[in-house]
């Protein structure tokens, strides 16, 4: 998990697959964004703590602390709480309603479209 210094061009990837993370934080990092990284929920909560994002690209099927637990608990964590939330998942009929979802597998540029939104 690296933490990057506080910086609103900074983007969440929470997801377990770790080619998924670090393919989209190589890309992200060469077009100049700040990337940190989770492997499930439980761990992007304790790291939005030190860490000042614009966006979370979220996953929802993950073995620990999973995407829709993330977003529940999100509710009760301020900081987390003010950062909007992309999902990006293979089950995009299943995320929940309110959120842009970007479906696996990603199209980079609908990732940048989306980033350029918020960050």
């Amino acid at each position: 998990m690296a933490l990057p210094t506080r910086c609103r061009r900074t983007v969440v990837i929470v997801d377990d697959d770790e080619d998924i993370r670090e393919t989209l934080r190589d890309f992200l990092e060469d077009r100049g964004f700040r990337v940190a990284v989770a492997k499930d929920g439980a761990e992007a909560l304790h790291l939005l703590d030190d860490v000042e994002a614009c966006l979370i690209l979220l996953d929802l099927v993950m073995p620990g602390m999973d995407g829709w637990a993330f977003l529940r608990a999100r509710e009760n964590h301020a900081t987390a709480l003010r950062v909007p939330v992309c999902i990006s998942t293979s089950a995009p009929d299943k995320a929940p309603s309110g959120f842009p979802v970007i479906p696996k597998p990603v199209d980079i540029t609908t990732v940048l479209d989306v980033i350029s939104r918020y960050c």
